[in-house]
């Protein structure tokens, strides 16, 4: 059974093992691909990431709201990810980094930030999906054409387009409050 995100918040804060691994499953990709953004490697980026979940673990740090949460995931992926690039740049490298951080961070950082929280709900959302129209929604993202998901499903192409517009529009329902697509 899925947790939601009270359950969640509640296990964070009181080292659940379950809650944890729930969070990992939720924010592991969008902080990797956060993280990606700001270091330019994927690897380096996926180090990052664990490195923030272990400390959060193992801090004393509890958060009132869900909200709290992914702030401080956001930010401490961030603040890894920026002593990273200055323990492995010389010092020169380092202030030309930072200087052209500075110039383009509070907007360009915030912007990123918002598209992978975005995104991370979007995933979340379909999830929630039909198993059909979950593959097909998936399959649609990663930029198959109609056709090629209905040869790869086995399916007619008017089943796709069906199951697609349902998806769109189930995915639109569940985001057309979401204060992450006014701050795009």
């Amino acid at each position: 059974m899925a947790l939601n995100e009270q359950e969640i918040l509640r296990g964070v804060n009181q080292k659940d093992l379950k809650a944890w691994e729930t969070l990992y499953a939720s924010y592991y990709a969008a902080l990797c691909s956060y993280a990606d953004g700001i270091v330019k490697d994927s690897d380096t980026a996926q180090d990052i990431v664990q490195d923030t979940l272990i400390r959060i673990w193992n801090s004393d740090r509890t958060f009132p709201d869900i909200k709290e949460l992914t702030w401080y995931l956001y930010r401490s992926t961030y603040n890894n990810a920026l002593f990273h690039l200055r323990t492995q740049a010389s010092r020169q490298n380092i202030l030309r980094k930072m200087v052209a951080e500075e110039v383009e961070l509070p907007d360009e950082q915030f912007a990123l930030t918002v598209r992978e929280e975005l995104i991370r709900q979007l995933y979340v959302y379909i999830e929630d999906l039909p198993e059909e129209r979950k593959k097909i929604l998936l399959m649609s993202i990663q930029g198959h054409s109609g056709n090629e998901i209905a040869d790869l499903l086995g399916i007619s192409i008017n089943t796709v387009k069906t199951q697609k517009n349902r998806g769109f529009k189930y995915l639109r329902e569940k985001l057309k409050d979401s204060v992450l697509l006014f701050l795009l």
